[in-house]
């Protein structure tokens, strides 16, 4: 078995055949899937973020897609679609909605292993797949909440695997089929999340590329995809004309709740009273974009912390090789997938929110596709051009080394650092030994004959050979697979620890607890008809079933009060401590709030917890001012 595994054979190059290392794969994300399948929370309730649930509620039991009593126009409606139409055989539970998350994942790393065993082999896809699988980070996410990241990976990767199909395959009853699936596929894709609509840009942008550089495969592919690419325009174009007819905001507010293209011209998503985005902050969000995402790649692969600094290896290097290795696949107008990855990258460098894991899932199998083709191109460069590359290790390791050096220094010469909350100083200084090894060997290869200056053709021919055998090198093989191996079996190894926390957990040890105890006391002491104005709007509404009005993040007392008069507020919900997922804080604008109008509110409940305000009639404001 081991090998069938480090050898190369005959069986193992035709992808069109299962091998027993296929086998082995499939196996391993069974078992990973099973695992996700039991081990999700446990509790009697959802525990964080019930938006999803209760939108499948809506549709399956009003027969009308609405949250809090208004229109939804925010999230598109695929994955309480799906929700509803799984809920409507096995109920809305939590424990049936797990097992539509388990299930999406497994399907989805099935479906990413057939892609890119297809496009790259199969020692990449079943690295890429089994490590993403078992990552700790996608098994607590898939266990906890209920978001549309997995299925939408379900359906981009079908996407992908499909349009890999139809456009090797011949024409047939059998082709025609598979477009017409491809249809249907983009459809749910846009559906299930907004991003869906990069894989319709990149759709077209393939068939135009094509058209423009392989004119015939252009003119094939324009006629094989026009019909998907036409559902999944239609689909997205209804759907933002119902949001559009639909909207009803209650808070005069830039960026959310409105539609994700709005959200993007905002400054700051966190922070909207910043106002809007002007083109000097493009640089510096899509700067901060690019390093938190590396990181963030990097933690995920390799189960570690990874401290988000530019000159790091694993952000620096690791987007070096994946810029490489896209730019190379862009050869002959590229593959459908090159230009997803590349239209769903540049949605999300201009992303005006914080970095979330959980927008970097979906692209992961492709982001290690690019990044082992970046590592080909550099060896094969290295090879043909060893003096070029030389000097580019000597500037890079002398410029990184620098950095990395000085962001060491600064990090120690400050006591408390609270932008590294791991306190991992040692990855600065290990940069630092790592690019100064760099700039070593770049020396050493300028100082290397090159082909035509060596007197001893056959030894530097042979030094060549080595390096471009590398990859079919058995022991180098055979240390990738104990890489492997370890790094999988350590993340399964801390899925159990997980799963077994998931099937008994404490819901007073959860982020959310505060909320569902404040809900709690205002569904069991308030009156049923109290509408609520709280931050956590979903939490709210999803434990006491009555209206809540969200909390916004603004400072500004004259506008929330007029807000609060013009929805009828009864009480509002003060966090302790608050979420800084907004801001400014519930706390800040709350106490603006009671300043102007000391004679509106009344505690009504205090909790360490919580504090709940009972809104009072509300007296001239000119004598609120005179009290003062």
């Amino acid at each position: 078995m081991i090998e069938a595994i480090l050898r190369r054979d005959v069986s193992a190059k035709t992808p069109n055949q299962i091998s027993r290392v296929d086998w082995i794969v499939y196996a391993l994300i069974l078992l990973m899937g099973g695992i996700e399948f039991v081990c999700y929370t446990h509790a009697a309730d959802f525990v964080s973020d019930p938006g999803y649930p209760d939108l499948a509620r809506s549709i399956l039991e009003h027969h009308s897609y609405q949250f809090d009593y208004l229109p939804m126009t925010t999230l598109p409606p695929g994955l309480p679609l799906i929700l509803a139409l799984v809920g409507r055989f096995w109920g809305l539970g939590p424990a049936v909605q797990f097992h539509v998350l388990a299930v999406s994942t497994t399907l989805g790393l099935i479906i990413a292993y057939e892609l890119l065993r297809r496009i790259e082999g199969r020692g990449l896809a079943g690295a890429a797949c089994l490590l993403l699988g078992s990552s700790p980070l996608l098994f607590g996410f898939g266990t906890y909440i209920i978001f549309p990241e997995m299925p939408y990976f379900v359906a981009s990767m079908l996407a992908l695997w499909l349009a890999v199909k139809i456009d090797r395959a011949q024409p047939g009853k059998r082709q025609v089929t598979w477009i017409l699936l491809l249809g249907i596929v983009l459809v749910m894709a846009v559906l299930i999340r907004s991003v869906g609509i990069t894989l319709i840009a990149g759709l077209g942008t393939w068939i135009g590329a094509s058209l423009l550089v392989v004119r015939e495969a252009g003119r094939r592919r324009l006629k094989r995809f026009f019909l998907p690419l036409l559902l999944g325009v239609v689909a997205q174009s209804a759907w933002s004309v119902w949001a559009g007819r639909h909207e009803i905001l209650e808070w005069q507010l830039p960026g959310y709740p409105q539609s994700y293209m709005s959200q993007l011209k905002v400054k700051n998503g966190h922070y909207p009273e910043l106002g809007m985005a002007t083109f000097s902050d493009i640089p510096r969000r899509v700067e901060r974009n690019l390093v938190t995402r590396a990181a963030g790649l990097g933690q995920i692969m390799t189960r570690r912390y990874i401290s988000p600094f530019w000159s790091s290896p694993a952000v620096f290097g690791v987007l070096f090789l994946i810029l490489l290795g896209l730019a190379s696949s862009f050869r002959n107008a590229g593959e459908l997938h090159d230009w997803y990855f590349l239209w769903y990258e540049a949605m999300f460098l201009v992303w005006p929110w914080d970095y979330r894991d959980r927008f970097v899932y979906p692209i992961v199998p492709l982001a290690c596709l690019y990044l082992w083709r970046g590592v080909k191109v550099a060896r094969d460069y290295s090879i043909r051009r060893p003096k070029a590359v030389g000097v580019c290790f000597i500037l890079c390791g002398v410029v990184l080394g620098t950095a990395s050096a000085a962001f060491a220094g600064g990090i120690l010469a400050v006591p408390v650092v609270t932008d590294h909350p791991r306190g991992d100083h040692l990855q600065p200084i290990a940069a630092a030994f790592f690019w100064g090894i760099l700039a070593v060997m770049g020396l050493l290869l300028f100082m290397s004959q090159s082909p035509r200056e060596s007197r001893d053709e056959a030894s530097l021919s042979s030094w060549q050979t080595r390096i471009a055998n590398l990859e079919d090198s058995i022991p180098l093989r055979f240390a990738g697979i104990l890489v492997l191996a370890f790094l999988v079996g350590y993340g399964i190894h801390v899925q159990l620890i997980i799963g077994r926390y998931n099937l008994r957990p404490d819901i007073t040890q959860q982020a959310s607890y505060g909320e569902i105890q404040a809900a709690d006391w205002i569904r069991t002491h308030e009156p049923s008809g109290l509408v609520i104005m709280a931050r956590d709007q979903d939490t709210f509404f999803h434990y006491t079933g009555r209206r809540v009005v969200w909390f916004p993040p603004i400072s500004n007392p004259t506008v929330l009060m007029d807000g609060i008069r013009r929805h009828h507020v009864g009480v509002v919900v003060v966090m302790n401590p608050p979420s800084r997922y907004w801001l400014p804080t519930e706390d800040v604008c709350f106490q603006s709030l009671d300043r102007a109008y000391r004679s509106a509110f009344r505690l009504s409940h205090q909790d360490p917890n919580f504090q709940v305000y009972e809104v009072l009639p509300l007296p001239n404001r000119t004598s609120d001012a005179s009290q003062q």
